[in-house]
């Protein structure tokens, strides 16, 4: 078994690394849903060679900080740890807007434990304050992230029906 070169490994972890970015992107949203929507600059509902090279370039090019036209292992960790932490940042800050509930800045665990979950009432079909498999199921596409149908957010307020009436 042959070992690669400094060059050789730096290939295999561009080439590795631009395969996590791509493979993130379509876990994101589906079937790479965002990823798509990023890279299809023209919105025409398709993807040019031009167009998913320049979301690479996009995603890619800034990590030549030296800007030699080269991006070194250095380069390249340092790139992926400033994508790591922004998207640290953006995961935390949701996290904030859901939770916080004081508005404080941060979270305590008795924000968390009384944390009602938005969409519960309205998946809650048949008002007995327990959700079933089926319901959950059924409430899929109201839930943040949810796919399809309405994208309920934190701080919506759900109607709930009960003989006829929104309560």
């Amino acid at each position: 078994m042959s070992k690669l070169s400094g060059t050789g490994r730096f290939a295999a972890s561009l080439i590795l690394f631009s395969g996590v970015l791509l493979t993130a992107s379509a876990r994101a949203d589906g079937m790479g849903g965002e990823y798509f929507m990023e890279a299809d600059t023209n919105h025409d509902g398709a993807l040019t060679k031009e167009e998913m090279s320049a979301w690479r370039m996009n995603r890619l090019g800034a990590a030549d900080t030296d800007k030699d036209g080269f991006i070194s292992a250095t380069e390249l960790s340092e790139h992926h740890a400033a994508m790591m932490k922004a998207n640290q940042d953006k995961h935390f800050a949701r996290f904030l807007e859901r939770f916080d509930a004081n508005k404080d800045g941060k979270v305590s665990l008795d924000e968390i434990k009384a944390f009602e979950p938005p969409f519960f009432d309205k998946a809650d079909t048949n008002h007995d304050g327990k959700i079933s498999a089926e319901e959950m199921k059924a409430a899929h596409p109201m839930m943040p992230g949810g796919k399809g149908g309405h994208q309920m957010k934190p701080g919506d307020k759900s109607e709930h029906m009960k003989d006829g009436k929104k309560t």
